[in-house]
């Protein structure tokens, strides 16, 4: 009984301290008010591979789903990470989990270089050494599931809390 009341206070304690992080929606839109979109009309579709066509339409069929820290499902919701581990896995691409690991593999691209389905990786201010990730659809825009009380939601890459702190971008095949 002691150590099932520990695991809980142990796990309660992790996720207090990662929903510290919330990342900007756009100002003024919820994703529950944001047209689902093809994603031929983010990115020509001609350019893009069936996977990562895929990947976006999952991304953009994910859109107003509730955050749920350690959540990778449509019904239980998503963190960050458990989104952009999903969309990959739905369009026959396994990834690792985490944020950290998602960023520790795949190819790096350069921001200027982004496609449609690539994972865009972002540092975590008030979490020394936390992650946030989203998805890149297209005219610099992600899909992404910023944090407790936020759906998953549209972000704008020129955003200032995205700029300032982008760390780096994966493609995975």
């Amino acid at each position: 009984m002691i150590l099932i009341t520990l695991s809980f206070s142990c796990a309660s304690h992790k996720e207090k301290v990662y929903k510290k992080h919330i990342p900007p929606t756009e100002k003024g839109t919820h994703a529950q008010d944001q047209p689902v979109q093809d994603p031929g009309l983010v990115h020509p579709q001609s350019q893009l591979s069936e996977q990562k066509k895929n990947i976006v339409r999952h991304a953009v069929q994910s859109l107003g789903l509730p955050y749920k820290w350690g959540g990778q499902s449509p019904e239980s919701g998503f963190d960050c990470s458990g989104l952009t581990s999903y969309t990959h896995k739905k369009a026959g691409i396994i990834i690792p989990r985490t944020a950290k690991a998602q960023f520790s593999k795949g190819q790096s691209i350069e921001k200027k270089n982004l496609q449609a389905g690539d994972l865009v990786f972002f540092n975590a201010p008030q979490k020394k050494g936390g992650w946030h990730v989203g998805i890149y659809i297209g005219k610099g825009h992600i899909i992404h599931a910023p944090g407790k009380a936020s759906p998953v939601t549209y972000g704008d890459l020129n955003h200032p809390y995205f700029k300032k702190y982008y760390k780096g971008s994966r493609r995975y095949y």
